[in-house]
């Protein structure tokens, strides 16, 4: 495996991967540029050409080419893997034959892709030419924008698209697994999901179809759901989909904006008229993961959602999630009260108009309030304030909270203070006594005593992913660093169990991670070993090198348990003093002198 992986980074010159996706400048030996991860005005986003890694020292995060991929387009390790490899010709026949998960997933984006272009055809070549195909069109949608965005037509019937599949040679309980039929609970009968329906396919941001969003065009469509989406399945999670992304991705970063909309066809208009750095959520709320998706691109968040009270809500409940997350949040308010599919149909230099004079949104919503309560008396002043500081209370940049504050405080003319006691009482912020405090001081020294061995454990375990040799040494030799299973489940399944079974293999524990969470920690030990970025060397990076520097961290956290076992002692000591028993006092004595010498 590693062998691919080392291949995978020899055809691929990372300054050219990340150049993708950040404006690199030169900067010495390294190449430099703003963070895509994390919202900065001065660079501290750094790659490294010779070393082919990359690091912010703002962020902290770094890594190499699957490192970046991954974060960037939020991939686990073995997406990341198939996309390079096929970036860098490399091929990868061999590997994951008997990947049961992957092989499932693939599976399924090919039904998909075949269904896709099933739906494709009705649309343009069979019944949906003349019905489907009319709606989209008098919607003021033309065909180049059709085909790009890849709409499609479900027939009426309740099979046709299942009998395609099947003589494609799949089997029901594949076609199921996609989404793309309902089983009824009464008979136990299968049919197709969508019917009589505009298909819109939904697509990831590696340009897969995912799932699908249907509009249904029937005689009966005041009885039926104008959408139905995709059900959850191995591949569509619609918390972690956003409509049209595919298209929008590399214009969102270019624009270094992000337009969001509340429906597909919202986002089709909206490309049709040259803004192609919109998006719309899919069939849910707008989500954390949703934002994270967003993040990648941009930190600039522009949210156009109808005027209604309903659209109003959403709006308000995005915003103060997008605020969280440290978004630029941005609202475009439609003076006609129609959405941007109708402005576009229309007129599309009034959509462009609309989106360059969006305003904040906490502006938008302190005018919304304004307008909605009287600011002349008591009850008013109360209802505007409590609405104003339940949208404040999300901003986690202390500057932009510190600032609305202010404004609210000019408006209502009243104390800034006043108010911020509010906001602290909204938090739950109980007033801290003094005692508490030196309690939490005690608290934090302690805390700290033990993040100091945590932080060397993190240390020893980068060097052990490091170096096979010694990795294998260790897992040999596991009695004899005992202090290694302070971190039971590292020692445990990292270190001693997955080691023999992936050869000692970093890039391959990559692989056989499943908890994504551990696989970053692990990646951030690993990298962070591996390149000193600050002077810019390998400080004797071979097997000589790391085993001595282990031997030394060893040492290290053998000395700082001791020092943690000889404050324990002290208390004891005093204890035994206290109670008179002179027996145990000597006792802990000759504990607390042995322990004196393991500092030295």
């Amino acid at each position: 495996m590693s062998q691919v992986t080392d291949e995978i980074k020899s055809r691929i010159n990372l300054v050219d991967l990340v150049g993708e996706y950040v404006r690199l400048q030169k900067a010495g030996t390294n190449w430099k540029g703003l963070c895509p991860f994390h919202n900065e005005k001065t660079p501290s986003f750094v790659v490294s050409e010779e070393k082919q890694i990359w690091h912010c020292f703002g962020c902290g995060k770094g890594g190499d080419i699957f490192s970046f991929l991954m974060e960037i387009e939020g991939l686990d390790f073995k997406d990341a893997l198939k996309i390079l490899a096929e970036k860098s010709g490399v091929q990868l026949s061999n590997y994951l034959k008997n990947d049961f998960s992957s092989k499932k997933k693939n599976e399924i984006r090919d039904i998909l892709e075949l269904a896709t272009k099933f739906y494709e055809k009705q649309l343009w070549k069979g019944a949906g030419k003349k019905k489907a195909l009319n709606y989209l069109k008098e919607r003021g949608l033309k065909d180049d924008i059709i085909k790009k965005f890849r709409l499609g037509y479900a027939l009426p019937g309740w099979h046709y698209l299942q009998n395609f599949l099947l003589k494609k040679g799949y089997s029901l309980e594949q076609i199921e697994s996609t989404g793309l039929l309902v089983r009824r609970q009464d008979n136990n009968k299968i049919y197709d999901r969508f019917r009589e329906r505009i298909i819109f396919p939904i697509l990831n941001t590696q340009e897969q179809v995912v799932g699908y969003s249907a509009r249904t065009i029937s005689q009966e469509e005041k009885t039926q759901a104008k959408y139905i989406n995709t059900p959850e399945t191995i591949l569509y999670h619609k918390s972690q989909i956003l409509y049209g992304i595919d298209k929008a991705k590399l214009a969102i970063k270019q624009n270094n904006q992000v337009v969001l909309v509340e429906g597909n066809m919202d986002v089709i208009a909206c490309h049709q008229a040259g803004l192609n750095f919109v998006v719309a959520v899919s069939g849910t709320a707008l989500t954390l993961d949703q934002l994270k998706i967003l993040k990648r691109y941009t930190r600039n968040l522009k949210l156009f959602f109808d005027m209604d009270e309903a659209g109003q809500q959403a709006a308000q409940k995005s915003a103060k999630l997008a605020f969280q997350e440290e978004f630029n949040v941005e609202l475009i308010s439609s003076t006609q009260g129609k959405d941007a599919a109708e402005i576009a149909k229309e007129n599309p230099n009034k959509l462009v108009k609309s989106i360059k004079e969006s305003q904040p949104a906490m502006q938008y919503f302190l005018k919304v309030f304004l307008k909605k309560y009287d600011i002349n008396t008591a009850s008013g002043q109360k209802k505007i304030v409590a609405e104003s500081l339940e949208m404040i209370k999300n901003f986690n940049n202390p500057i932009e909270k510190e600032y609305w504050l202010k404004e609210l405080a000019k408006i209502i003319k009243i104390e800034k203070d006043i108010l911020l006691g509010l906001l602290n009482d909204l938090k739950n912020e109980p007033v801290i006594s003094k005692k508490t405090i030196e309690k939490r001081l005690l608290s934090k020294e302690n805390k700290d005593k033990k993040n100091r061995i945590k932080i060397i454990l993190k240390e020893i375990t980068g060097l052990i992913l490091n170096d096979s040799s010694l990795w294998k040494k260790i897992v040999i030799k596991n009695e004899k660093y005992p202090l290694l299973k302070l971190d039971n489940y590292l020692w445990n399944k990292i270190i001693l169990e997955y080691g023999p079974k992936i050869n000692y293999n970093f890039d391959e524990l990559r692989i056989y991670l499943q908890d994504e969470k551990i696989r970053q920690e692990l990646e951030r030990q690993y990298f962070n070993t591996r390149y000193d970025f600050e002077n810019e060397s390998l400080n004797d990076f071979n097997s000589v090198g790391i085993e001595k520097k282990f031997k030394k961290l060893y040492n290290e956290l053998e000395k700082e348990i001791a020092k943690n076992k000889l404050t324990e002692l002290e208390k004891q000591i005093k204890e035994a003093e206290a109670k008179g028993d002179h027996k145990l006092r000597q006792q802990l004595m000759k504990e607390f002198v042995y322990f004196s010498k393991k500092t030295t």
